[in-house]
């Protein structure tokens, strides 16, 4: 990083550009999202840091039950237009 950075100074362009983070949505968060188009509605219109806080809590997770557990507790949250975090905002 600090590399890319004196290169970009040295050529004069500024801040160098980096690639944005990869969103990786596991099988039954993609099964979701695609039997549910209220669900995938709300979801596209999320920040790309909330669905990657949300993929990355299904995708934390290590067992198959944990991950629908979690699924089952997000889903609420992501159509009422939640970030994963936004409860502890105000505290």
């Amino acid at each position: 990083m600090l590399a890319q950075v004196k290169h970009a100074h040295q050529q004069g362009t500024g801040t160098p550009q980096l690639a944005p983070k990869q969103l990786t949505i596991t099988e039954p968060f993609c099964q979701a999202l695609a039997g549910d188009a209220a669900l995938q509605s709300a979801f596209d219109s999320l920040s790309p840091g909330k669905q990657r806080d949300y993929a990355d809590y299904i995708t934390e997770a290590k067992q198959e039950a944990t991950k629908h557990k979690r699924l089952d507790k997000i889903i609420p949250m992501i159509k009422a237009g939640m970030g994963l975090n936004d409860k502890y905002k105000n505290c």
